[in-house]
């Protein structure tokens, strides 16, 4: 009897965990909503929901990897539960493990054809895969559409597999129109990439007239006034941009850092810090910021955990290298500071394609 009051407890504890664990990822609360799924699944660890839940929590968390392996564990518990092979390949996609996502969409689509997301998605990774033509194809099955996106992808599809004349066809009446707050926010991103800070800023200031609450746009505003060197109305426009919208993780970590890059409240920088890294944990370049301001009250140490997860997170932060080879100077680790200081001449002569972060600081020699 015992045995079965113990039983029908435990079973009451992970159902009240399960739901818990519901409730904590409605209200945001992410870090607790993994806790509580965990909880659930140590009695029950073949529950697909549970797992899908998890995997969910934990892509939010940017924990990509975690997410893969949940959904993939929800996928041998359920097979048929066909929505988990969309958030497994946009985990995938996150990773840039763009062959996998494929896989991922191409098996959603054989269960849902024509689901539209599915297939932008898979058309996306067509190209990261370089596969232009076959991109094509795939935006052009997305058509009519209105969603700039679409468009844009389809547009690039076509320039690069040598359309130029058909991608300004397309793009040139929505330009003329111009009525998208999305699509003046994708082309203000555009300009700003090429350094075109004028007409990134037109742009994205047509984009606010159209939509004065669209998400993210304040973020890039105040990184062309960043850019401009107009310091404080680019922290003056991410405050802001914190206050719509107070759990944007992108939000606290560039607020973070430009409070503390400004001669800020360095006890409120750690705060927006450690608040983005409440919600995605493996930010690489929030865990490189906060474990500079530790590091620079003396606390060196302390930092190394997060400079540890920044370049887990991102291989190639170089600044985050040559940190943590410092400090394992400073504190005797003279074998893992040679490792280190031996990645940081590696990344020095590694030819980058991609821009350089906003926040990226000088070369360290």
């Amino acid at each position: 009897m015992r045995r079965f009051v113990l039983i029908c407890a435990l079973t009451l504890a992970a159902q009240t965990a399960f739901e818990k664990g519901n409730d904590y990822l409605r209200a945001g609360r992410l870090a607790e909503a993994e806790q509580a799924y965990q909880l659930h699944l140590k009695t029950n660890p073949n529950d697909p929901q549970a797992l899908a839940n998890l995997g969910a929590v934990q892509a939010r968390r940017e924990d990509y990897p975690a997410a893969i392996r949940s959904y993939q564990r929800a996928l041998k518990a359920a097979p048929s539960l066909t929505p988990i092979y969309l958030n497994l390949g946009l985990a995938h996609y996150k990773s840039r493990q763009w062959a996998e996502a494929l896989a991922a969409y191409d098996s959603f689509l054989k269960m849902q054809p024509g689901q539209r997301q599915a297939m932008q998605l898979r058309a996306l990774c067509l190209l990261e895969l370089e596969r232009f033509g076959d991109a094509a194809t795939a935006f052009e099955a997305l058509q009519p559409a209105s969603d700039a996106t679409i468009l844009i992808g389809l547009a690039t599809a076509y320039t690069k597999s040598g359309r130029a004349a058909d991608a300004q066809k397309l793009l040139g009446p929505l330009l003329e129109q111009g009525t998208s707050p999305e699509l003046q926010l994708t082309l203000g991103q555009a300009y700003f990439g090429e350094g075109q800070d004028a007409d990134a800023m037109a742009a994205f200031q047509k984009a606010r007239a159209l939509n004065p609450n669209l998400p993210t746009l304040g973020l890039h505003i105040g990184a062309v006034l960043w850019r401009q060197r107009k310091l404080s109305d680019a922290v003056a426009e991410w405050r802001a941009e914190l206050a719509r919208f107070p759990t944007n993780a992108e939000a606290l970590f560039t607020l973070g850092t430009a409070v503390a890059l400004t001669g800020g409240d360095p006890t409120e920088s750690e705060q927006l810090l450690r608040r983005a890294l409440a919600q995605r944990p493996n930010h690489a370049r929030a865990n490189y910021q906060l474990a500079k301001l530790i590091w620079q009250r003396r606390k060196a140490p302390e930092a190394i955990p997060c400079l540890e997860r920044a370049v887990k997170a991102d291989p190639d932060l170089r600044e985050a290298y040559y940190l943590l080879g410092r400090i394992y100077q400073q504190t005797g680790r003279k074998a893992d500071a040679q490792r280190v200081f031996a990645r940081v001449k590696e990344l020095a002569e590694k030819v980058r394609s991609q821009q350089l972060d906003l926040f990226s600081e000088p070369s360290q020699q």
